[in-house]
């Protein structure tokens, strides 16, 4: 099979012709494209693009005095990341921070006088401080929210308002939540300006704007927006990031259809973070100095110990003078000694007292302290309190039971007596621990200055330096305090804007309305062009010379052009046609290609009924006739019969009769219209035509035929349906295969093309019929020639 000598070449004259004879759905296309353009720019809001930007400063947070401070306490900063900050920019909180400075929480519209506006509301304007009316909203209440609620201005004084909507949200303005979703909501009411409204689900007052004008008649709407869906609004369209990957500038970028409102957005948001970094910086200021404070504190108790325990080391060792230390030591150390003897006793009497309480062995109810040799006033009466507190259960124990309410207070409160002498007892304990402990040290202090004076002088060394250190930085902390509150006071944040938001470029982004019918224009033309190509990919039936020619090696013999169906005998009723024309050149080129063979019978097929191969064979037929020669027409289909369409032809008398029933050939040769040429038909239909084809007498009857006429030509069944006509193949000289434009299917052609590989056919060409040429780029120049024909 042939193939293209370069798939990939596109042929660009051929594509050209193929859209020029379809110019009619580029047309359609492309009118259609611009009004849908035409529809876009006029309904579509103008959306126009914004910029600022913001510097963060540098990477710390708080006042440069309270880093300093910071670092100098050796405590870690905090960086700042310029992605948080993009992200914090971003955030709804951020957003919502900024909406709540600013008035959107009613958005107007005004729905114009434009012609589309007939066929539904296309055309709609926004209205930002332009608006003809105001409305006072009651956020005290609740609102039906993010739907259109329209008024219509009746009068002066009058006005009109409806809504209908399904599943409409019941907003809290309070909490900023949806109380409840209303399936559907229809309202219609009259009122007058500056009265209020109010129901269980909306309550606003509208009030009219006299500086604007107000057109009764027009139809106008508001919408309450809920602070959620505000800020989903503008989340969508913000844009923040920084200016280039090392910078710490960022840049802010949002597209909205109002200017104003847009630009306000933005420097109220850029605003309100800068007042944020502000109150977080004086916040930081406020932790440094509680936490200065706090070193204060404890500083001022590590100064006060240390000046005490300084203190404490002269007066307990008494030295004014370490030369005549020595000269006393030896009498404070038999004073030391028979203090700690004595405190020695009271501690074990004190133990065995608080072993008696804690067992319960009776002396908490009887010892008093005083004469046990404890002087103590506190616990002198904490033993006259319990004493007193047995006495008073002794007294109830005798007719009250122990659920007694009073009963159970005073055994409360003898308990807790009880527990207050034994703390005070281990108190005493304590204290005489410590007592002795401190006339331990005393001793051995004297002992080891007995030793070695000069480290009493060492130790008071010591303490003097460690008081020293600690009044030192006390005083650091007191001038870093200062500081801090002056830098505080002082405080400024280090994120400036660098420039307020301005509205990009002279006009919105999105409406450009040459850019717009252009390429609605474009995609007008592509839309066609792309479902001709498609089609044409599509469309496996024979195209055209060239086309047969990439899928068969069969040659090609010409071309027969496109009719009506008057046009059955086209070479005899109008000579001067295209047809005939077709025809004349078929005949021509096979007779110069057998010039050097000596043939007589011409046979006739295709592939499929309605191909026109019987329309062929006929005129052919014709139109050799016509030439002067002497040609007999047989019609071997004898399954579906076709030659009465063409001539007045018997269905009695055939080429049926003569195989079957021996009728003479002269019976059953008829006369056409046409000079010179005579007919075969059919006759009656067979029951089995293939067996009468391949009988001996088909083959007397074409030697018989190939004596009296010139060329014996035969309309035999196409070869895809049935396989007479590979009976009929031996009897003919010349096999004329016809497809039809845009009808035979490409894969039709296997079978002729393996009988053509295999050379079982001989001399076959190849015949396209009912090519229009006026449809076809391959025979377009043919269109200049209608002037030759009729």
């Amino acid at each position: 099979m042939k193939k293209k000598k370069n798939e990939h070449e596109i042929d660009l004259k051929s594509w050209f012709f193929k859209f020029k004879t379809k110019w009619y759905l580029f047309a359609i296309s492309a009118t259609l494209a611009l009004a849908a353009a035409y529809v876009y720019v006029k309904t579509s809001p103008r959306i126009y693009a914004f910029q600022s930007t913001l510097l963060l400063g540098d990477q710390q947070t708080g006042s440069k005095k309270a880093q300093e401070l910071l670092e100098v306490l050796d405590v870690q900063s905090r960086g700042i990341k310029v992605e948080d900050e993009v992200s914090l920019l971003q955030s709804a909180e951020m957003v919502k921070q900024a909406l709540r400075n600013l008035d959107f929480t009613v958005s107007y519209y005004k729905v114009t006088d434009h012609w589309l506006n007939n066929i539904s509301e296309l055309v709609v304007e926004e209205q930002y401080e332009t608006a003809p009316y105001e409305v006072d909203l009651d956020t005290t209440s609740n609102q039906l929210v993010d739907v259109p609620i329209y008024v219509r201005p009746i009068d002066e004084q009058t006005y009109e308002i409806r809504m209908e909507a399904e599943n409409v949200p019941l907003y809290d303005f309070g909490t900023h939540a949806t109380v409840e979703s209303l399936p559907v909501v229809k309202m219609t009411k009259r009122l007058k300006y500056g009265e209020a409204y109010k129901d269980k689900y909306m309550s606003f007052t509208l009030n009219r704007n006299k500086e604007e004008d107000l057109a009764r008649g027009r139809e106008y709407y508001f919408v309450i927006n809920s602070l959620n869906s505000q800020v989903k609004q503008q989340q969508a369209a913000l844009e923040v990031a920084p200016w280039d990957r090392e910078a710490r500038v960022l840049v802010f970028k949002s597209q909205g259809t109002i200017p104003d409102k847009q630009v306000a957005f933005l420097n109220t948001l850029m605003a309100e973070y800068v007042a944020n970094d502000l109150k977080e910086k004086n916040q930081n200021g406020l932790k440094t100095l509680e936490f200065i404070d706090g070193q204060l504190a404890t500083l001022s108790d590590s100064l006060r110990q240390s000046k005490q325990q300084l203190s404490a080391f002269r007066s307990n060792n008494r030295i004014a003078n370490i030369n005549v230390q020595s000269n006393i030591s030896y009498e404070k150390l038999s004073q030391l000694e028979a203090e700690k003897a004595k405190l020695t006793t009271d501690r074990s009497y004190y133990a065995n007292i608080l072993d008696q309480v804690q067992n319960g062995n009776g002396i908490a109810q009887s010892v008093s302290p005083t004469v046990s040799g404890i002087q103590s006033p506190l616990l002198n009466n904490l033993f006259l309190q319990l004493a007193e507190l047995n006495q008073q259960k002794a007294g109830y124990q005798e007719n009250a039971t122990q659920d007694n309410p009073i009963f159970r207070k005073l055994d409360g409160q003898i308990a807790s007596t009880r527990s207050a002498i034994e703390a005070n007892i281990q108190n005493l304990i304590q204290s005489s621990d410590i007592s002795i402990k401190n006339l331990d040290r005393r001793i051995a202090e004297i002992e080891a200055t007995l030793a070695s004076l000069p480290e009493n002088e060492r130790k008071l060394m010591d303490l003097q330096s460690e008081s020293q250190f600690i009044d030192k930085k006390y005083d650091f902390l007191l001038e870093k305090r200062s500081e801090a509150a002056i830098a505080l006071a002082t405080n400024a944040t280090d994120k400036k804007i660098v420039d307020h938001a301005s509205m990009v470029g002279n006009g919105p982004v999105n409406k450009k309305p040459k850019m717009i019918y252009l390429l609605a224009l474009m995609i007008g033309l592509a839309i066609p062009a792309g479902f001709i190509v498609l089609m044409n990919s599509a469309d496996t039936t024979v195209q055209g010379k060239e086309d047969l020619g990439n899928i068969t090696n069969i040659p090609f013999l010409g071309v027969v052009a496109h009719g009506t169906r008057k046009d059955k005998l086209a070479v005899l009723n109008n000579q001067r046609s295209a047809i005939a024309e077709s025809f004349r050149s078929i005949r021509i080129n096979l007779q110069y290609l057998m010039a050097d063979n000596s043939f007589k019978v011409i046979g006739v097929t295709s592939s499929i009924s309605g191909e026109g191969k019987t329309f062929c064979s006929v005129n052919l037929s014709s139109e050799m006739a016509l030439s002067g020669k002497r040609v007999v027409l047989i019609e071997s289909d004898m399954r579906k019969p076709t030659f009465s369409k063409y001539f007045p032809v018997s269905e009695t008398s055939g080429l049926s009769s003569y195989l079957t029933q021996g009728q003479p050939l002269d019976e059953i040769i008829q006369k056409s219209p046409v000079e010179n040429l005579d007919i075969i038909p059919c006759g009656f239909i067979p029951e089995n035509a293939l067996h009468l084809l391949e009988s001996p007498k088909m083959q007397e009857l074409v030697n018989e035929l190939k004596e009296r006429y010139d060329f014996v030509v035969i309309d035999t069944p196409p070869i895809g349906f049935v396989s007479e006509y590979f009976v009929l193949m031996r009897h003919m000289d010349v096999n004329l295969y016809v497809v039809k434009h845009k009808y035979t299917d490409r894969n039709l052609l296997t079978q002729i093309n393996e009988l053509h590989a295999s050379r079982k056919v001989k001399n076959l060409y190849m015949i396209i019929n009912d090519v229009n040429y006026n449809k076809t780029y391959e025979y377009g120049y043919k269109r200049k020639a209608h002037y030759y024909y009729a």
